[in-house]
């Protein structure tokens, strides 16, 4: 539960949606036997030893094999290329698992074949069609999902379901690389999404979730993601020249004008941009152009339109804008603080509480008050580590 809670929260701050529905394999085993049982019943699957098998011959047009039309391969070559040994018990070698048998020390369920559990494919064709019926509009995932994972997937969802297609349009993602190396344990450069947005691994810092969100936009999404610290940083400074343009121009984020700024939208060519399998390229010209433009005579309108388009894409919103401004006012009214000068003092008070030099402690707290500054001490609810933070005695 805390896994899932950290993953929901990290894409939270990634900019991502909640999805409308999160559902679990182990939950809907029934909808996976019943479209077994179809499959079955159709002469599109068989049993044999306790496992059930898709019939992928059985995936046709007339004389012409649909199998491999997704990811473009021969089903000749397939066969031809095939390396690993074939169970004695399929009828053909491209044949795949859509139940297997489980020992005693592995998860199973009851069906009609005995005790066992479903093959990696099924899950997602019977969920899919549980919660977006037979045929959907877009299915993603990584380019390594195109096959076999996602080639199985649409064949026994389409003979199941008795549909030309599965998913209108199919979408696969480059890999993510570090520094242009593909991203493994082994190599030692392996971080997840968490230890970017709250750890210090990846260059000695830790990195919004705007600036992620930024940086991974900026490639085209079937291309490799190639993340270092310098895409970090330039992803990070274009994201400071557009929020200074449009504080530039005038716009405002104070609560009495946020009805206004979410009713803002992108311009049509971004639009169209994005229509075009997500030109991000193109996408990137009329930002810049926008945050250009909100400089010169026509700043108000270009600015609100760079605000729709990056509340579109989910890089800024009404909230992280009004946060980053009333942030900036802040450094301003703090511009003649030795910022610091209290960081040290903060340490140095922190090395004291962590001595029990309780005195020692206080003196520091209380020099910075005769200063004007005040210290706020509170505890990080996962780490349990004091947090010092300070503010400006009005």
């Amino acid at each position: 539960a805390t896994t899932e809670r950290q993953y929901q929260d990290d894409m939270r701050e990634l900019g991502c949606l909640d999805p409308t529905r999160q559902p679990r394999a182990t939950e809907n085993i029934d909808e996976m036997v019943a479209m077994i049982t179809t499959l079955i019943e159709q002469g599109h699957a068989y049993e044999a030893q306790g496992h059930v098998l898709f019939r992928v011959a059985s995936f046709r047009q007339g004389e012409q094999t649909r199998y491999g039309e997704l990811s473009h391969r021969s089903l000749d070559d397939m066969i031809a290329g095939a390396r690993v040994e074939v169970a004695p018990y399929k009828k053909d070698p491209m044949d795949f698992v859509l139940w297997k048998p489980s020992g005693d020390d592995q998860p199973g369920w009851d069906s009609p074949w005995g005790n066992g559990r479903p093959g990696w494919h099924i899950e997602c064709s019977a969920m899919s069609r549980k919660f977006l019926g037979p045929t959907f509009d877009i299915h993603g995932g990584g380019i390594d999902l195109s096959f076999p994972h996602h080639e199985n997937e649409r064949a026994q969802s389409c003979c199941a379901n008795g549909t030309e297609r599965m998913a209108r349009i199919w979408m696969h993602n480059g890999f993510l690389q570090i520094n242009g190396e593909k991203m493994s344990k082994s190599l030692g450069n392996f971080f997840t999404v968490h230890e970017l947005l709250h750890g210090t691994k990846f260059g000695g810092r830790s990195w919004p979730g705007d600036v992620l969100r930024l940086a991974m936009l900026t490639r085209h999404y079937r291309e490799p993601i190639d993340l270092s610290v310098d895409r970090l940083t330039e992803a990070e400074r274009m994201l400071e020249r557009w929020k200074r343009a449009m504080a530039a121009s005038g716009l405002d984020f104070v609560e009495a004008n946020r009805g206004a700024f979410e009713a803002l939208g992108p311009c049509s060519k971004l639009l169209a941009a994005l229509s075009d399998d997500m030109n991000m390229a193109g996408v990137l010209t009329h930002l810049h152009r926008h945050a250009k433009a909100s400089e010169s005579g026509t700043r108000l309108h270009n600015a609100q339109r760079l605000f729709g388009s990056l509340n579109l894409l989910g890089i800024v919103s009404f909230d992280s804008m009004k946060k980053w401004q009333e942030a900036t006012e802040k450094l301003q009214e703090n511009a003649d603080v030795d910022v610091e000068k209290i960081t040290v003092a903060i340490a140095q008070r922190k090395a004291a509480l962590a001595e029990k030099n309780w005195a020692e402690a206080d003196r520091i707290r209380d020099q910075l008050a005769s200063e004007g500054i005040r210290l706020t001490d509170s505890k990080d609810t996962e780490t349990g580590e004091r947090i010092t933070r300070w503010e400006r005695m009005s």
